[in-house]
């Protein structure tokens, strides 16, 4: 008893530490989420693929074809993007006007760039090793179990295999970039939205002004910045 009495009163204090009433919320943590970074042309293509998918699915619901309405913020990356969505519509079997005729769906493009502080909080991963089951082990930051004879005898054995690479390869080089590129894209039939979807990326920092010419950056301000 007499040893656990230092423990009992040093909880006590620690709780006593926390105040029931503030005057602002908190500053809490999301959940670990990963953000895809934008890095070449191809990655652009990507995503235009994707958001394409998203859009057959909404015409399948009507039938009418679509036109793709061209973007009113005009950047490398938008005018890019404007031709791959009109590429993998055409390639999926969608009916893509090269004219508004009023009889198609509009697919609208929006692009926003927003820039966050420089000093934010930066991509640091721990890595270890433990065993979950006979012959099954786990690493943790890769998200799949791997025999425990890799596990266990993995780093002892002649360094063939390249355990950081494995690591690492599933994450963007780098610090956390402050450019973050956020796109939404419409498809509208009769003033009314059929489907729609918005999508954020990091972007490369010196790469900002392939998505953003003359457009002024919104800047925000991350909780914790010293003034």
């Amino acid at each position: 008893m007499k040893k656990l009495l230092p423990v009992a009163i040093a909880a006590a204090l620690l709780a006593g530490c926390a105040t029931p009433y503030s005057e602002a919320p908190l500053a809490g943590n999301f959940p670990t989420t990963k953000q895809n970074k934008l890095q070449a042309a191809s990655h652009w293509l990507v995503i235009a693929k994707d958001v394409a998918e998203q859009i057959k699915l909404g015409t399948d619901k009507i039938g009418a074809p679509v036109y793709v309405a061209p973007p009113q913020k005009n950047s490398q990356f938008t005018q890019a993007f404007y031709t791959q969505i009109i590429t993998s519509l055409v390639n999926q079997g969608v009916t893509v006007r090269k004219f508004n005729d009023g009889t198609a769906q509009i697919v609208d493009i929006e692009t926003q760039l927003v820039q966050f502080s420089p000093n934010r909080h930066q991509n640091k991963r721990f890595t270890s090793a433990s065993v979950i089951g006979a012959g099954i082990g786990v690493i943790h930051g890769l998200g799949f179990p791997v025999g425990t004879d890799r596990v266990l005898g993995g780093f002892a054995v002649t360094g063939a295999y390249d355990w950081t690479s494995w690591v690492e390869q599933e994450y963007a080089r780098g610090a956390t970039p402050t450019y973050e590129l956020i796109v939404t894209t419409s498809l509208v039939k009769n003033s009314q939205f059929v489907a729609r979807r918005t999508d954020a990326y990091y972007v490369n920092d010196p790469d900002w002004t392939l998505y953003n010419n003359n457009v002024t950056d919104f800047n925000f301000k991350v909780v914790g910045e010293q003034k």
